[in-house]
């Protein structure tokens, strides 16, 4: 945040205080957090949207935070009509039309180490603007000319992503990007905040794809 430009701090500045009047702020497990932190955090979910405005804030009402990474139970039915059932281990969630959910010691793991390609508040946010036109599939709205684009470019980069990573290459993108699309876009927008360099080595097309999105990476100047 200290690397942003003087028209970005503006807008993230409005933006953390419409976030802070509409958003429940909600520790759990026995966190607690004060006004900094709560200020903190949303200026962190602010940031993908200093280009994109304050739609990305529609269609969700609450921030819960628990200590650190929390388990969730999860469950599928297969085809057979066999039930799964299984816990996860997660650092943040995003629910369709429900809250996004952090880790704190995470944020504050990526605070620490600004550069090092994780954001999980920006991740969880990407998820939020994938979410805003009905379909959760790795593109955000759009218009419609760029989102064809979008969609043509980010699908050839995912299926090239998931090709290293099923074939058992070492790659320096997150190879958790390769589990679905909507994985894919959230993990290269982390990227894009932490750590555009590599980003922009590793897929070119796609980091002028996010910065069109979300304005200049303020870490290109740090």
């Amino acid at each position: 945040m200290r690397s942003l430009q003087p028209a970005q701090h503006t807008k993230l500045r409005a933006l953390t205080a419409l976030f802070l009047q509409r958003k429940t702020i909600t520790p759990v497990a026995g966190l607690e957090l004060d006004a900094g932190q709560r200020m903190l955090l949303a200026a962190l979910c602010c940031l993908p949207l200093m280009e994109f405005g304050s739609e990305g804030l529609h269609g969700w009402s609450e921030l819960v935070v628990y200590p650190e990474a929390f388990r969730v139970q999860r469950s599928h039915v297969d085809a057979a009509g066999v039930l799964h059932e299984w816990d996860d281990e997660l650092i943040g969630e995003s629910w369709d039309s429900g809250p996004l959910i952090l880790s704190w010691a995470d944020v504050q793991a990526d605070i620490a180490d600004p550069h090092a390609g994780f954001c999980v508040a920006v991740h969880e946010m990407a998820h939020k603007l994938d979410a805003l036109d009905g379909a959760m599939d790795g593109t955000p709205p759009l218009p419609r000319e760029w989102q064809r684009q979008w969609a043509r470019d980010f699908q050839q980069h995912y299926d090239r992503f998931c090709a290293q990573v099923d074939a058992g290459q070492d790659t320096t993108i997150d190879p958790y990007a390769a589990e679905a699309p909507e994985e894919f876009f959230a993990v290269v927008s982390e990227y894009h905040f932490s750590s555009p360099q590599v980003l922009q080595q590793e897929m070119p097309i796609i980091a002028a794809h996010l910065q069109r999105l979300y304005g200049p990476s303020p870490s290109h100047a740090s």
